[in-house]
């Protein structure tokens, strides 16, 4: 059994079973340092080269859909019409294509492809605050989930230079939009993991996209490349540190090389693919009531 934490009232030691559970996470990438949360030994767990460990990742992409305030387990995919009112979906249900399953009135056409679909009931956050686990929490040490997962994949995809955990907030979008919300948690947190493994910010009206874009010829570029490799090794020789901040720039040139700020760029999308995915006319600020405050996230 793996546990990403162990809490031992009263004591700052760990027995041999504890030892075996967190052990195991080393083939996580996390190491038993980051778990004990001592800064030279979580140190010690970062430096361990992702490369080296088992191949057992299958390049599956994932989109995490985090919903401030977003409809309740009733209206979504577990509408209990047959309980009292207060608990029970208040806009029907509608019958899957699974035979006994059916999910909130107005998910019609994912009722159409939930054979295609995994509902997961058995998750709890045992908390009653809106806060943002289960992206960030105690349980993922104050990191972002895709933090864990390039730990272990690496910041960037080798082919292409995609980095391999982004996130999106309105901005990305909408650049009048206001900035992504912040009082419940910090979603791009990376933990003890560093820098390195916060996700990659798309948009928010700042010039980083348009900085990644090339503007010298690639062969200039990669005789820069060349010589500051050759001044790191110099540098390595004389001081510590050089080749960590190798490891950071060669993350910058595979996202420039890769193309990356052209793919977050929506005027190169299908216009018809945009139309599908904008939210705009579904909910109006004007209908928000004033007493919750929070027009200006809408």
């Amino acid at each position: 059994m793996l546990r990403f934490t162990e809490q031992m009232s009263g004591s700052s030691h760990f027995g041999r079973r504890e030892f075996l559970r967190i052990g195991g996470l080393a083939s996580l990438g996390a190491g038993i340092g980051t778990l004990l949360g001592t800064p030279a030994l979580a140190k010690a767990a970062a430096s361990v080269d992702a490369a080296t460990l088992p191949k057992f990742l299958t390049d599956k992409s994932v989109i995490f859909v985090f919903c401030h305030g977003g409809p309740s387990q009733y209206e979504t995919f577990d509408p209990k019409l047959t309980a009292p009112s207060s608990i029970r979906s208040v806009t029907g249900e509608c019958q899957t294509v699974v035979p006994g399953m059916t999910f909130g009135g107005t998910f019609t056409k994912l009722a159409q492809v939930a054979d295609r679909v995994s509902i997961v009931r058995s998750y709890q956050s045992n908390d009653s605050a809106h806060n943002i686990r289960p992206i960030v929490g105690k349980e993922t040490l104050g990191a972002n989930l895709g933090s864990w997962y390039s730990r272990i994949a690496g910041t960037n995809r080798a082919h292409n230079g995609m980095p391999t955990n982004a996130a999106l907030f309105p901005r990305a979008v909408d650049p009048d939009a206001g900035p992504h919300q912040e009082g419940f948690g910090k979603f791009d947190s990376s933990g003890a993991f560093g820098a390195s493994y916060a996700p990659f910010i798309v948009g928010g009206g700042g010039t980083l996209q348009k900085d990644m874009e090339l503007k010298l010829s690639r062969t200039r570029l990669d005789d820069r490349r060349a010589l500051l490799s050759e001044l790191d090794r110099v540098r390595a020789l004389y001081q510590e540190g050089g080749a960590s901040q190798e490891k950071f720039r060669d993350q910058a040139f595979d996202a420039i090389l890769g193309g990356v700020a052209s793919a977050f760029d929506l005027s190169k999308e299908d216009p018809r693919t945009v139309a599908r995915f904008d939210t705009a006319d579904l909910v109006q600020a004007s209908q928000i009531s004033d007493k919750w405050n929070n027009r200006k996230h809408y």
